[in-house]
C-alpha cells in the first residue's frame, strides 16, 4: 500500500473539528473501518523572514517597523499571533468600532473580521440585518476583509450535526458572493486548521501595514521597484 498524508477523523461523539485537526496524523494508511480517513495536504511552515523591502537595490527592511495588532475586546478566542514575530510586533486588547483586528495607527482605515464556519452560519441565517448594518459601516474603511476559518470547499460542504442547522451550503457561499458583489469587501477562506487561518491573518495584516507605512512616508507603494 503506498504510504501518503491522511487526517484521520475518529468517529467520536462531541469531537468538533478543530480538535480533530490538531490531532491529526500527519501520516497513516486506510485501514480502520472505526475511522473515517480524509487525505489532508501537510502545508509547509510559514516564512521566518521579514518581509524584504529594497530602494536602489538596497535593502531598507530594517528601518520598516513591524505592525502591532489590535484585538477587538469583544474577541472571546482570538488569534494568536506570538507565532509570527518575523511579520508582527505585538498584540493589544482595544475597543475596535468595526471588525475583530486592526493595526496600531490604521484604526480608521483597516478592518478584518474573522468569523468561524460555525458563527458565519448563524450570522449569515440568524443575524442576516447586523450583519449588513456591518458591511455598511465597513465600506468606510479602506482595507477590509472577512476571514473564514474554513475552506471553500469546507463553506460548501453539508454542515454536520456539530452545526446544528438546516442551511444549505451554496445559500452560505452564494450570500458571502452577494455580500463581496455588493459592499466589495473580500471574502478569504482559510482552513478549519487553526494555525493556518492564524498565518493568512498574520500575513495579511502585516503586508497592508507595510504597504501603508511606505505610502504614509514617501517610499512609494511598492516593495521593490520593478516588482510587487
Amino acid at each position: 500500500m503506498n504510504e501518503t498524508t491522511f487526517l484521520v477523523v475518529p468517529n467520536s461523539p462531541g469531537e468538533n473539528m478543530h480538535e480533530r485537526y490538531a490531532n491529526r496524523e500527519e501520516t497513516g494508511f486506510f485501514e480502520d473501518d472505526d475511522n473515517e480517513c480524509v487525505f489532508f495536504s501537510d502545508p509547509v511552515p510559514p516564512p521566518s523572514g521579514r518581509l524584504i523591502v529594497k530602494r536602489g537595490g538596497h535593502s531598507i527592511t530594517r528601518t520598516i517597523p513591524k505592525p502591532v495588532v489590535l484585538v477587538d475586546t469583544r474577541e472571546k478566542h482570538p488569534f494568536d499571533f506570538s507565532g509570527f514575530k518575523n511579520w508582527i510586533a505585538g498584540e493589544k486588547r482595544q475597543a475596535l468600532k468595526v471588525g475583530d483586528y486592526s493595526v496600531e495607527g490604521m484604526e480608521k482605515l483597516l478592518a478584518l473580521e474573522r468569523k468561524t464556519l460555525t458563527d458565519l452560519i448563524t450570522t449569515l441565517i440568524q443575524q442576516r440585518t447586523r450583519l449588513i448594518k456591518m458591511c455598511e459601516k465597513m465600506t468606510r474603511y479602506r482595507w477590509r476583509a472577512f476571514l473564514i476559518e474554513a475552506s471553500y470547499e469546507d463553506v460548501k460542504s453539508v454542515y454536520d450535526e456539530e452545526y446544528s442547522t438546516l442551511a444549505h451550503p451554496n445559500a452560505v457561499s452564494g450570500t458571502l458572493d452577494a455580500l463581496e458583489a455588493r459592499f466589495g469587501i473580500p471574502v478569504i477562506y482559510t482552513s478549519l486548521y487553526r494555525p493556518l487561518a492564524e498565518e493568512k491573518a498574520a500575513s495579511w495584516l502585516s503586508k497592508h501595514f507595510t504597504y501603508w507605512y511606505l505610502e504614509e512616508n514617501g517610499l512609494g507603494r511598492v516593495l521593490q521597484e520593478g516588482d510587487l
